[in-house]
């Protein structure tokens, strides 16, 4: 059993990386992967610690890029990965990420004054938390605010983001994806860092045709492969997944998305309920470079 899609404290998820260990060794994963948002902080606070003292299994480093795709915000999964060419990229700084999410998290707010929604005034960026998050749950504190915003947008932080902050049409749009790396540049960084790029939980994105919004990606022959089990994924599509990955030559990969409190119906080492992570998904491209 394996779970490759793990978040920290060092970007949105509520365990720090030590407490991942743990909870991975009481499951009795045999690999684990911290893939925190455009993030490698979690390897740092690790690198203190002798990480054997507290998990037995074997730790593959990893990380979770933002890129677009088509005009889509998505996600690409890197494993195996050296920290110091990542490092060396300027994608994962502490200091563009602040910056970064400090002035969206104004232009949110300027937008909120002008629609008349309400938010907490003391409302700022804390821990590695994203703007979007922040400002959607802080919003969600004000059952007045309800009127402005559909049933599944005022429900659902990932429905917020892929529909109102990056949609154009939208007043929320913040025109992130000029900042994103496109899918070949994500997997080109990935490849120098002597890692494998996946595409994270196709359905996850709000896009009229999955399959078709796949295609487009895999016929760029830049991936290595597909995250299939994932906490988004039903068992039907996962079966599709992996069926797709084999008629297409590439790798399968999967992961919970484990994010503690953030997502507290996801378990570590499972996709959907009940459904273990097995690791004969990994074995075929399993990385050299693991802790």
């Amino acid at each position: 059993m394996i779970d490759l899609h793990i978040h920290t404290t060092t970007s949105d998820g509520s365990d720090e990386p030590k407490d991942i260990l743990i909870k991975a060794q009481q499951l009795g994963l045999k690999y684990i992967s911290i893939t925190d948002h455009d993030s490698i902080g979690a390897y740092t606070k690790l690198k203190d610690i002798n990480i054997h003292d507290y998990y037995d299994g074997k730790l593959i480093p990893g990380c979770e890029f933002s890129a677009v795709h088509n005009g889509k915000p998505i996600e690409i999964l890197g494993y195996g990965i050296d920290f110091e060419v990542i490092n060396s990229s300027g994608i994962v700084s502490d200091e563009n990420f602040y910056a970064r999410e400090n002035s969206y998290l104004n232009k949110m707010k300027e937008i909120c004054r002008n629609l008349n929604i309400k938010y907490s005034e003391d409302l700022s960026i804390k821990g590695k938390y994203f703007a979007t998050q922040m400002l959607h749950a802080d919003i969600r504190k004000y059952p007045e605010n309800e009127k402005h915003f559909d049933k599944d947008i005022w429900g659902n932080l990932n429905a917020f983001y892929r529909t109102c902050v990056n949609n154009p049409e939208s007043p929320f749009f913040l025109d992130q994806m000029k900042d994103y790396m496109t899918v070949q540049e994500a997997a080109t960084l990935i490849k120098k860092a002597g890692g494998k790029s996946f595409l994270a939980h196709l359905y996850g994105y709000f896009v009229e045709d999955h399959t078709e919004f796949l295609d487009s990606i895999v016929s760029l022959n830049a991936l290595d492969g597909i995250e299939c089990y994932h906490s988004l994924h039903s068992i039907e599509r996962t079966k599709y997944l992996l069926n797709y990955c084999r008629e297409h030559n590439i790798y399968s990969s999967g992961g919970s998305d484990y994010h503690g409190k953030l997502k507290p119906n996801v378990k570590m080492g499972e996709s959907v309920a009940d459904t273990n992570i097995p690791y004969d998904i990994l074995a075929p491209w399993l990385p050299s470079n693991v802790l």
